[in-house]
């Protein structure tokens, strides 16, 4: 039986060779995580506006760009080469949220981050050089393991359950090339300088726009967006140049309201919104 199979004219990999060559031994080890989903309000009229977009990246050398496009047709050897690529850098990933314990769930894992990967892959026009396979995987592997490890800690609620909760949402729905940096500096503790500065800036600024996004409001002098502070409230308070009165309504407002304390946190500290609670380095 041929591992490749015809869908709307374009050649895809039948998985189930790659499953047993994984040695992955029950499908039902992995489910999507299991965190309360917050709703979300339809896309953004002005997505992600204070970020510069995907960035362009380097042509790849011939032999990788030939196994790139080999993949993208759907040719099982390319596919499972570029798959066992991205996997060590994704099971480094996954010991910073799994337990060891958790090795047969880290297999499911990195298999369904890859089969994502690769439907991204053959989803993208050969042309456009801004799709890493490689950190859609690292994004697949750390949305799902931090998912399962949340889910067990912040199920019954407790002190900064609600802000964790929201800012792992907000994370997941960012562009991959923002929560790919994100994750790494921010959750994971990797140094800033192993990162272009200005991707790790457009990544922090369009993680303020979608908190700001989430309360309904754009940055701006009006506050219009209903019961939720501003940027430029929250950017005045952490500077102390509110009124004492206004100041006070602001504090009474962040005792009740976690997506202002994280777009506060934000303000006055970028990145410290996400809280050390999104890696549990499988504890």
């Amino acid at each position: 039986m041929s591992d490749v199979r015809r869908f709307g004219g374009r050649a895809t990999w039948d998985w189930t060779a790659f499953r047993r060559g994984a040695r992955v031994r029950s499908v039902a080890a992995l489910a999507e995580p299991e965190t309360v989903r917050l709703p979300r309000l339809g896309p953004d009229p002005f997505p992600y506006a204070l970020s510069t977009g995907p960035p362009v990246l380097h042509p790849l050398p011939p032999e990788q760009a030939d196994l790139v496009r080999r993949a993208r047709l759907g040719e099982p050897g390319a596919v499972h080469r570029l798959c066992v690529r991205a996997a060590r850098p994704g099971r480094r990933i996954a010991r910073c949220y799994l337990a060891p314990s958790e090795q047969e769930v880290t297999e499911a894992l990195l298999f369904h981050a890859c089969r994502r990967a690769v439907e991204a892959l053959q989803r993208t026009a050969p042309q456009a050089r801004t799709f890493d396979f490689e950190r859609e995987v690292r994004v697949g592997v750390r949305r799902v393991a931090a998912g399962r490890a949340l889910h067990r800690e912040v199920t019954g609620g407790g002190p900064g359950a609600e802000e964790t909760l929201l800012a792992y949402d907000v994370l997941t729905s960012l562009p991959s090339h923002h929560a790919d940096v994100l994750w790494a500096v921010c959750v994971e503790g990797e140094p800033p300088g192993r990162h272009s500065p200005g991707l790790l800036r457009a990544g922090l600024d369009s993680l303020v726009d979608a908190y700001l996004w989430r309360g309904l409001r754009r940055t701006g002098p009006v506050e219009a967006r209903g019961s939720h502070l501003s940027y430029l409230t929250a950017a005045s308070h952490v500077r102390l140049e509110l009124t004492a009165r206004r100041d006070a309504e602001v504090r009474a407002h962040l005792g009740g309201c976690a997506l202002c304390r994280l777009l506060t946190a934000e303000v006055a500290a970028p990145g410290s919104s996400l809280p050390v609670r999104l890696k549990l380095a499988g504890a």
